[in-house]
């Protein structure tokens, strides 16, 4: 039997808040779809962890969780990650919406330069999203309309129109 789950990281933990258990959260998912869930999971060494919200303040990044209380307890949560599995994530509203994960592995074409390497991950950078692709160098590609065309689900490539130059900077 594969006991395997597929999880999905939705914050990281930055470190504890305050001296009642709360604990700072730098969210990967969107604010929305954060605040619908009622449990997370966190991995220990050998196990998955659940944790409950008990709290959630400051525009969903500050969070306590049902039986931490103190300063130290919140410590221990320094630098997890908070996952949900994937089985358990939110109905996408409309076609053209998906998941950051979703993107991870897919080639990136441009229509001058042709394919320029594979999605290592959509990262969130003040407030801007940008495509970490890995090829023949490493680019990061701002992930906006005018330069992001169009994704091919069926082909699993992310058409692009880069910059004249841009991808020998």
């Amino acid at each position: 039997m594969n006991s395997e789950v597929s999880l999905v990281a939705v914050a990281r933990i930055i470190k504890p808040f305050g001296l009642r258990g709360e604990v700072k959260l730098h969210l990967l998912a969107d604010l929305k779809d954060f605040l619908s869930y009622k449990e997370f999971l966190i991995k220990e060494k050998f196990f998955l962890k659940r944790l409950v919200p008990q709290n959630i303040r400051g525009q969903g990044k500050i969070v306590k969780f049902e039986g931490y209380a103190s300063r130290d307890d919140a410590e221990a949560l320094r630098g997890k990650f908070l996952y949900i599995k994937e089985s358990e994530l939110l109905e996408k509203n409309h076609i053209d919406e998906f998941y950051a994960f979703e993107l991870e592995g897919l080639e990136v074409m441009d229509e001058v330069e042709g394919i320029i390497g594979k999605v290592r991950e959509l990262f969130n950078l003040n407030g801007r999203w940008y495509l970490d692709v890995e090829g023949k160098k490493s680019l990061l590609i701002p992930f906006i309309r005018p330069i992001v065309n169009s994704v091919d689900w069926q082909k699993k490539i992310i058409y692009v129109h880069l910059p004249d130059g841009y991808v020998n900077l």
